[in-house]
């Protein structure tokens, strides 16, 4: 069955890479996109307090450096919005050409369909995490522990679980509307502000710190930052919460995506 399955994703695979070098003003947006983070991270921490480090950040956080704080937010936000472009505007652009019911209809799976649509995006946000580690590291002096970062990644791979499943329940809804723009859109700035990577979640009012715990991506990035700063003993309860959100979110994308692809089929898949 796997082996069978091994083609399709290839082609799909082969497809979006063919798709992504036509484009190649992605490569350096992608790669900007980063830098401008960080470094408004770094300008606003000395423009709050005259200096890069911050007794009030350490005393929130455990960090006192605004760069190893941001770098971190970042590297979980860019690994998690992987899965909720990949999947939603992968359906978004197969709506434009109408071409997805041609997808829906080919002798190939679901999840074979999604993850060809999103595995290329995955290597090449591995690539650029790679590349801003390195860079930064000698652009701005970065101070962090990458031994410890690597035995954080267990603990990213478990938020991984949550956000694919909120990035599948995403593709569902867009399976109904005509115009999924404006959604994706306050989606993706909705995970933006409430990743809690520019700034810790405790700053924020107690509605939006409870909207940010019931997404996936905030508390991938306190369990990471807590494990890359004090180890997995001290993260203890970040991880069980993150392994129950994650659990919870990839049971609800499941469903909420099956359910939406049904009635999809009864109406008609919609194109443009």
């Amino acid at each position: 069955m796997v082996a069978t399955e091994l083609r399709p994703l290839w082609g799909v695979m082969v497809k979006n890479w063919r798709i992504f070098l036509s484009y190649k003003i992605w490569f350096v947006s992608d790669i900007l996109m980063g830098l401008f983070f960080v470094a408004q991270a770094l300008l606003i921490g000395i423009g709050l307090t005259g200096e890069r480090n911050s007794p009030a950040l350490q005393k929130l956080t455990g960090y006192s450096d605004y760069v190893a704080f941001a770098v971190l937010g970042l590297m979980v936000l860019f690994f998690g919005l992987t899965f909720l472009s990949g999947f939603v505007w992968n359906v978004v652009d197969e709506l434009y050409a109408g071409t997805l019911e041609y997808n829906f209809a080919a002798p190939m799976r679901r999840p074979t369909f999604f993850l060809g649509n999103v595995l290329l995006r995955i290597v090449m946000t591995l690539i650029y995490l790679i590349f801003y580690l390195v860079l930064f590291k000698f652009l701005f002096n970065l101070h962090l522990n990458f031994l410890a970062f690597i035995k954080a990644v267990p603990v990213l791979l478990i938020g991984a679980l949550g956000m694919i499943g909120l990035g599948m329940a995403a593709a569902g809804v867009v399976l109904y509307l005509r115009d999924p723009g404006p959604f994706i859109t306050v989606l993706e700035m909705l995970v933006f502000a409430l990743s809690g990577a520019m700034y810790p979640l405790s700053i924020l009012p107690k509605g939006l710190q409870i909207m940010a715990k019931a997404l996936p991506y905030a508390p991938t990035t306190d369990a990471i930052r807590k494990v890359v700063a004090f180890g997995y003993g001290s993260a203890k309860n970040e991880i069980v919460y993150l392994i129950v959100i994650s659990s919870v979110y990839v049971l609800f994308g499941y469903v909420a995506y099956k359910w939406s692809e049904k009635q999809a089929r009864v109406i008609g898949l919609k194109s443009y």
